[in-house]
């Protein structure tokens, strides 16, 4: 009788610890790489750099400026999303946790991943949304969401604006297009209940989930946006705006830079970029995955000192993040609710947020 192989039992137990250790061989690979470039080029990189803030400061201003816009029309998307739950937080509470999540992404191990726990659990145990803390957790999963299919739907407009500018970029619309249908699947699983109960595959993977129930009120919780299209539909544009914006930022800092593209290229080129980059293989955010990807679209002379520029700026505006935290810490939970804890965890997020007193949560 042939003897079961012991390796896939192991794995299986020990799933959570090889994720981890792909992602140090990957991302730790790709940064690594980033490194090795910015020193074997560190004359021409920190040349250009400080070319930059020697003859163009101003655009360097306007550029990391416009990342309040980013702040502005993203902390909006997520309110609007928790309006229909009946979590109505006004701008400024609702801005803390984006600010505080924002620095978590960018400057602790778990990155994106990790600010999305801290605004789970802080709007998961807001008085607010007592009786209702999956459905608002949910609505950091599905801002996330609608974050991506944003950014696939500007990726497929630069594309189709660029079609005729090079022929390199003519090769890209087929992967938007692509990536426009996967999304618009998931969106159709999301959203029709009735569909996927017809699904043999997904009523065999359901019965095989740990804690059904919460996982259940999650799914729950997306479908009810069928009833709140306008909702759905702004929240998606404020996504296009958002990504929009951040192509702006990367075209100021370009052009202080003296980089010959265009807006519309910046918007192709970096949305694709920004896409690669929210792949999780790095340990530490997008950090080398980002570095990367503007390397070989924009060229290794031309796209390490664009990527270090946006890099900088996304650190400097995790400083206030900080800064909220050490000030507002007493407004997070110490110990999120048995329910919220086990949501968060089974959806991939299984990090805890640091230890801090036990406050109630204000506006």
């Amino acid at each position: 009788m042939k003897k079961a192989n012991p390796i896939w039992p192991w794995m299986k137990a020990n799933r959570k610890l090889l994720l981890i250790l792909a992602k140090i061989i990957v991302g730790g690979g790709l940064i690594a790489y980033v490194f090795h470039v910015m020193l074997k080029q560190w004359g021409g990189v920190s040349g250009a750099i400080t070319h930059a803030f020697n003859t163009h400061p101003e655009y360097l201003a306007l550029g990391l400026l416009a990342f309040v816009g980013v702040y502005i029309l993203g902390n909006t998307r997520w309110i609007l999303l928790l309006w229909p739950h009946g979590v109505h937080l006004s701008f400024w509470p609702a801005s803390k946790p984006w600010f505080i999540g924002h620095f978590f992404a960018q400057y602790m191990p778990g990155g994106i991943a990790g600010g999305d726990v801290i605004k789970s659990y802080y709007v998961a145990t807001h008085r607010k949304a007592l009786g209702r803390r999956a459905e608002a957790v949910s609505t950091v999963f599905l801002d996330r969401f609608l974050g991506i299919t944003g950014l696939i739907s500007v990726l497929l407009i630069a594309t189709v604006i660029n079609l005729g500018r090079s022929a390199e970029y003519q090769s890209y619309w087929l992967w938007a297009l692509a990536l426009l249908i996967a999304a618009g699947l998931v969106v159709v699983l999301l959203f029709n209940k009735p569909l996927v109960k017809k699904i043999p595959f997904m009523m065999r993977l359901y019965t095989r989930l740990p804690y059904r129930d919460h996982l259940t009120r999650i799914y729950d919780a997306f479908h009810f946006y069928r009833t709140c299209p306008t909702e759905l539909v702004v929240a998606w544009a404020l996504s296009l705006l958002v990504h929009t914006t951040t192509a702006l930022e990367a075209y100021l800092f370009g052009s202080a830079l003296g980089l010959r593209y265009t807006f519309t290229e910046y918007l192709l080129l970096l949305s694709l970029a920004n896409f690669l980059a929210s792949i999780p293989v790095s340990p530490v955010g997008n950090f080398g995955t980002l570095e990367a990807a503007c390397m070989a679209l924009f060229g290794k002379v031309e796209g390490l000192p664009l990527a270090i520029l946006i890099r900088l700026a996304y650190l400097a505006w995790g400083i206030p993040g900080l800064l909220l935290y050490v000030t507002h810490r007493k407004e997070l939970p110490h110990e999120p609710a048995k329910e919220t804890a086990e949501v968060i965890e089974h959806n991939g997020l299984s990090s805890r947020p640091p230890q801090i007193e036990e406050v109630p949560a204000n506006d």
